[in-house]
């Protein structure tokens, strides 16, 4: 089995260390100063770049035999393809329902979480369509720090 360079390891791991915290951030950012604005470029930059970096550093894992093409990993390819052909891969949840007055608090009251989330890219076509499977099954209209915590604290732990 061959071995990745310990040098350019270290370096696709920071990558994806560095980006991923940013792309968390930039969502924490939006909920703080954004949302109103639907500001969102810096979401997409982000997401862009950590989706870059996974794949990256998970083909040359699968290359040297460390890794397998997990339906994980198929969905993450299929998200960084779309990314290169749609530029928009995320939706923003909407707050449902509401009230009217008079108000009543019979039944609760709950105010719904807004969310960053996967797109559902419906008009999109692949030939991968083991990828399409993949992405719809774990990430559409999931919330993106969710879904790609556990591909990231694998990669960043080495638990390959």
């Amino acid at each position: 089995m061959a071995e990745l360079d310990k040098r350019a390891e270290d370096v696709l791991r920071s990558n994806i260390e560095i980006l991923y915290s940013q792309l968390d951030s930039s969502i924490q950012d939006f909920f703080k100063y954004g949302y109103h604005k639907r500001e969102i470029r810096y979401i997409n930059a982000y997401l862009s770049a950590t989706l870059n970096a996974i794949i990256s550093y998970v083909e040359r894992l699968i290359k040297v035999g460390c890794m397998s093409e997990t339906e994980t990993v198929l969905a993450l390819k299929f998200a960084n393809n779309l990314q290169k052909h749609e530029a928009q891969l995320i939706s923003i949840s909407k707050p449902e329902g509401g009230f009217t007055l008079p108000f009543s608090l019979e039944g609760g009251f709950s105010i719904p979480k807004i969310e960053v989330l996967w797109d559902d890219c419906i008009g999109l076509s692949t030939k991968y369509t083991s990828q399409r499977e993949a992405y719809e099954k774990l990430l559409k209209k999931k919330p993106i720090i969710e879904t790609l915590e556990p591909i990231v604290r694998e990669l960043l732990n080495g638990e390959k």
